[in-house]
């Protein structure tokens, strides 16, 4: 049988100067995950109530149930608890598995390499310890936890002595007997006081204390022999309890360092430490000699978990001190009233900047400005406070070139100087009224009227004066008045005056496509020839504006082509009848003419040279009888060419 003494290498941290650790209780942790029955408890049969042996003499453990039945001394706890001092552990069951039976790679039969304790309750701890042992000669067991957030920690390692003869036993003396089915059993170990259980105590680190733990993962890590192997029965834990500060402070009197901060404590893993910010630095609970100031604290438990307390020591005067502005908000060049008010009286007030000595003081500053006002209490401290005054620059006011534009159409108007941290609006009004736009830009609308719109530039609420943007609309040109010239049976001229502000003119016959007048762009005139006979024409004059927006409405003129017959009647009837009452040459092309006429013994009855006027069956107002006359009439024609002809006429009465 190896035996060997323990040696135990938990995890703990050393502080420079720290008390003593002090007593902490370590309560049983229900755990389950155990793969062997390693306890007889009860009956003759040790091989029936239990599952494997624990060393190469086929040895195991017995209750003093067991024992009893079996006229045995010692023995197990029946209850499974087993308390060293501070230190309670709870084996499992004794009639199910209740010890984690490990060995290198699992090679001992009825072991694994590693296993996994699973808590029944995850909870936080701020210390574990495992209760356990090795056969065949020592063993090196590995352990990690695992907590809910997902997160692992390694726990370190432990050297774990042999069952028999080690030092620093949790428990010793408990006997042991081979596993075998039937009586008489031996007990072995007793006079040695043996076997024993020892500890594997493991520190949490101060991030994982918080934490809610829900197994460990213990591995078997190395063996003093190849048949060495380690049994695990119980895990404990000292429960976290975070450190609870509560504060006592007495104000500081004035400007007096005689304020005071007391602290208590409570949780943590004592002793705790302290170590105050304050000057000198202080190291007790408790922090006197404190002038008026915030003031932290680091308070350190036995591993070094740090817990922050921060406070305030106040300052006791005699008078509160208020300090307030008519308005805190101003435009550059604004002024505003401060007002101090104390809830008891005070004297000797100074206002900084600004040179006050009253409780109010008027200012207009420049820039955003913070005013500190002071006075003297019944005390003889000084109170003060603050008041900020935040300014904002006016902008500068926006600059819109004037426009012009069409009547029938929108005109865009744009501020040239645009600031991206400013707002523009646009007004119909100088002053007040609703904005018509905002934007850096603003489209007016179409219009025959000029306009004057007004622009304004905003900085967080403060406004730049109103500047005027005037939009002009170009006028329209004036409809020409278009007149027929110059008819003949083939050509036409029209003409018409000039239109002012006209810088052309465009015209169109009979329908078509809009061209230049024949006289050029700027002429006032367009000649038509070539048109038939039967066809009228009609044209339309538009007037040319400098955009296309400024035209004119057309000008209309239509005419009549003359025809080139000229018509004589043969007779005529001269009763006012409305038809046929008036003998004369017809054809639109006669412009003038020199009728004579003749009665049948050759005397002149009726003579005219009215191009419109014919004879009518008188002669110096008498009626003429009945009967054949003879004409001769010279006609002008609109060609500048002159005819004559003559002939017979029959004047006929009813």
């Amino acid at each position: 049988m190896k035996r060997s003494v323990l040696k135990l290498l938990p995890l703990l941290l050393v502080f420079a100067g720290m008390q003593p650790l002090a007593a902490q209780t370590y309560v049983p942790v229900a755990v389950t995950g155990f793969n062997n029955d390693v306890v007889a408890e009860a009956g003759t049969s040790a091989t029936a109530v239990t599952t494997t042996s624990l060393d190469l003499s086929f040895y195991l453990l017995y209750s003093t149930a067991f024992a009893a039945a079996n006229g045995l001394a010692a023995g197990m706890p029946d209850n499974g608890a087993i308390t060293n001092g501070n230190r309670t552990y709870q084996l499992a069951p004794y009639n199910a598995s209740n010890g984690l039976y490990l060995s290198a790679a699992g090679h001992v039969p009825n072991t694994a390499a590693s296993g996994t304790l699973a808590l029944t309750t995850p909870a936080a701890f701020s210390k574990l310890s495992l209760l356990l042992f090795s056969t065949e000669g020592s063993s090196v067991i590995n352990a990690t936890l695992h907590f809910t957030d997902g997160t692992w920690a390694n726990a370190g390692s432990a050297h774990v002595d042999d069952w028999f003869d080690g030092g620093n036993a949790i428990i010793s003396g408990v006997g042991r007997i081979a596993r075998q089915a039937a009586p008489p059993y031996l007990v072995d170990g007793l006079s040695g006081n043996n076997p024993r259980f020892y500890r594997f105590d493991i520190a949490m680190a101060c991030s994982n204390q918080p934490k809610l733990l829900d197994s460990i993962r213990l591995s078997y890590a190395a063996g003093e022999d190849t048949s060495s192997r380690a049994v695990i029965l119980a895990l404990a834990g000292v429960s976290y309890v975070p450190v609870t500060v509560t504060a006592d402070i007495t104000p500081a009197t004035c400007d007096n360092a005689d304020g005071v901060i007391a602290l208590t404590a409570t949780g943590g893993t004592p002793p705790l430490s302290y170590a105050w910010t304050s000057s000198p630095a202080q190291v007790n609970d408790t922090a006197k000699g404190l002038p008026a100031g915030r003031y932290s604290c680091t308070i350190l438990d036995v591993y070094g978990c740090a817990t922050t307390y921060t406070g305030t020591v106040p300052r006791k005067t005699a008078a509160v001190l208020t300090a307030t502005a008519s308005a805190g908000d101003l435009c550059a060049g604004s002024s505003a009233t401060l007002t101090a008010s104390a809830n008891a009286p005070v004297t000797d007030y100074s206002w900084q900047p600004g040179n006050g000595n009253s409780s109010t003081l008027t200012v207009t500053p420049d820039a955003t400005t913070r005013y500190i006002v002071s006075a003297v209490d019944t005390l003889g401290c000084t109170v003060s406070d603050t008041v900020d005054i935040t300014v904002t620059p006016v902008p500068d006011a926006p600059r819109a070139n004037a426009v012009t534009a069409c009547a029938d159409s929108a005109a865009i108007l744009v501020v040239q100087n645009v600031e991206s941290t400013y707002t523009y609006s646009w007004y119909t009004a100088a002053t007040e009224g609703t904005a018509a736009g905002a934007g850096s830009t603003f489209t007016a609308p179409a219009s025959d009227t000029a306009a004057t719109y007004y622009v304004q530039a905003g900085n967080a609420g403060c406004t730049s004066g109103r500047v005027p943007v005037n939009v002009s609309r170009l006028p329209a040109m004036a409809m020409p008045v278009v007149t027929a010239t110059q008819i003949t049976p083939n050509s036409v001229i029209f003409v018409w005056e000039p239109v002012s502000g006209a810088v052309g003119y465009q015209v169109a016959v009979n329908g078509a496509a809009y061209t230049a007048p024949s006289s050029g762009l700027t002429g006032t005139t367009h000649q038509v020839s070539g048109v038939p006979l039967a066809q009228g024409v009609s044209i339309q004059v538009i007037a040319l504006g400098g955009e296309a927006c400024q035209n004119s409405r057309p000008g209309n003129a239509t005419a009549k082509l003359l025809n080139p017959d000229i018509f004589i009647p043969n007779a005529f009837t001269p009763n006012n009848d409305g038809h046929n009452d008036v003998f004369r040459a017809q054809g639109n092309i006669i412009t003038g003419q020199e009728m004579k006429i003749f009665n049948q013994w050759g005397e002149l009855v009726f003579e005219t040279s009215d191009p419109a006027a014919g004879w009518d069956g008188t002669s110096q107002g008498k009626q003429q009888p009945m009967g054949v006359y003879v004409y001769t009439i010279r006609l002008k024609l609109a060609n500048g060419k002159e005819t004559i002809r003559k002939g017979a006429v029959n004047l006929l009465r009813p």
